[in-house]
């Protein structure tokens, strides 16, 4: 069913349902869906209809609005950032969506969202706009995603693809409950698509900006469920613990995605917001992989979840040869989703490479073993960058720490670590745990005490970034200590 049509139908059998819960107040499905109707008027005489037309926002609630009512008129949407607006062209972008007072591209059409278009609470019956009943046309949504590369590619997510994301069997976030705090931006497709699931079973998406005005939404609210990275949950448990302390006696569960999270995190979460937690496994390639409660899995090293129904996973070797069960190699997937998505594509795969080393075990659990690009070859000795980092935050004083190679003078990467320290930490007594580590003690190159990791949205660590900012350290000591 399209995300609109879906909407509009529980703005007819229950108008009053709460759809959106934000600081500013409560859209119900009613006032949603008549946001949209005017959104789709506004946008239908101000967009080329032929173009894909960028979205971005900081405001949640507008991004939802905005999206929807262009695909309400069938327009292909982008989604953006700022930062991705100098990519909006090579994707056939002239049009952007946005806030009066929002960073602008810098060509291009800008069509203003109106404020008036929200309206918080009930309204008369003159101001509610008439819902059509036949299905909105099929469009596209487009997504930059970039891993840990930061290198955006877009990837084509046509109505096909998103309809297949709510027939999976999630869990019992969209069966059980009905408030969910949504805390990745509705600018990633996994934000989206976990406010489009929602939205979808008629529950209550929850949205706020980002620190303690999520924990003030979750405990105002009575939130039953926050989906979140593992950065973005750790954040969170640090606020709860060091500024908010709200008992948060209505939060049944917390859904963790998009990234690994460590042992030391996972119990840090579970002491500060909730003791139940899930891991999600997946891709805007290729939709949820893998799922499960992360204490049904806790005791296999790597595990992310057990394989979804529909959904098929093989480790294969660097031939593209398929590996015996509990052999490590590299990951490849096939959904229902990707299928969807490599048709709109116009691609001849048949497989998506999530870029990920692992293995599955005779229970169908999948294992992942790091990026393949974060294996350090050094002089024939290997090791895992990812396992690298979960070793330094189980270091005692390290809040945050990342890892990049750069290539040294005599021939072979260098592991260059940055760390950002609680206050009091000595660096000098980290260094020394370091290089006592039997494991990582020898592959240290040089080590930095940073302010922040960069990361994306979703709280991976981007590489390229961190190399720079890095290496820009270094020339600045140089100069320095030559002048």
């Amino acid at each position: 069913m399209h995300i609109v049509e879906t909407v509009y139908y529980w703005a007819r059998s229950t108008p009053s349902r709460p759809a959106v819960i934000e600081p500013a107040g409560t859209l119900t499905y009613a006032d949603l869906a008549n946001a949209i109707e005017m959104a789709a008027e506004h946008f239908a005489g101000n967009v080329d209809r032929t173009k894909p037309v960028a979205v971005a926002f900081s405001s949640g609630p507008k991004m939802l609005v905005s999206v929807l009512g262009l695909l309400r008129l069938g327009i292909d949407v982008v989604l953006a950032t700022k930062e991705l607006y100098k990519h909006l062209p090579s994707v056939g972008v002239d049009t952007l969506i946005c806030e009066r007072d929002a960073p602008r591209m810098a060509t291009g059409n800008h069509v203003i969202f109106d404020d008036g278009w929200l309206v918080y609470g009930k309204r008369t019956d003159a101001q509610n706009k008439p819902l059509p009943l036949s299905k909105p046309p099929a469009a596209n949504i487009l997504c930059f995603t970039s891993g840990s590369t930061g290198r955006p590619k877009i990837v084509v997510c046509p109505q096909s693809s998103w309809e297949q994301r709510v027939l999976l069997p999630l869990n019992s976030a969209y069966q059980n409950y009905n408030r969910i705090l949504v805390v990745p931006g509705l600018s990633t497709s996994w934000g989206l698509s976990r406010a489009y699931e929602a939205l979808h079973s008629g529950r209550t998406i929850c949205l706020a900006p980002p620190g303690p005005p999520m924990l003030w939404m979750a405990q105002t609210y009575d939130v039953e469920t926050i989906l979140a990275s593992p950065q973005q949950a750790l954040q969170l448990a640090e606020i709860q613990e060091n500024v908010t302390h709200y008992p948060l006696a209505a939060l049944k569960e917390i859904q963790i995605g998009a990234s690994a999270i460590t042992a030391e995190g996972v119990s840090k979460v579970k002491r500060n917001l909730c003791r139940n937690i899930t891991l999600i496994y997946g891709s805007t390639e290729a939709g949820v992989v893998a799922l499960a409660p992360y204490d049904t899995i806790a005791s296999t090293p790597g595990a992310v979840g057990f394989v979804m129904p529909g959904v098929t996973v093989e480790i294969v070797d660097s031939m593209q040869r398929v590996l015996p069960v509990g052999s490590e190699g590299f990951i490849r997937v096939r959904s229902s989703v990707l299928t969807e998505n490599l048709a709109a594509a116009r691609s001849t795969d048949d497989w998506f490479y999530p870029g990920d080393l692992g293995r599955l075990t005779d229970t169908g659990m999948l294992c992942v073993a790091g990026r393949v690009s974060d294996v350090v070859n050094r002089g024939g000795e290997k090791f895992s960058i990812t396992d690298f980092e979960r070793f330094l935050m189980s270091c005692p004083g390290v809040k945050d720490a990342g890892v990049c190679t750069v290539m040294g003078d005599v021939g072979y990467e260098e592991a260059w670590i940055s760390v950002v320290l609680e206050p009091n930490a000595d660096m000098a007594l980290l260094r020394q745990s370091i290089e006592s580590n039997s494991q990582f003690g020898a592959n240290i190159d040089k080590i930095f005490a940073v302010e922040a990791i960069p990361r994306g949205t979703l709280g991976k660590i981007q590489r390229e970034e961190l190399r720079a900012m890095l290496k820009s350290i270094v020339e600045t000591a140089a100069a320095n200590s030559r002048g």
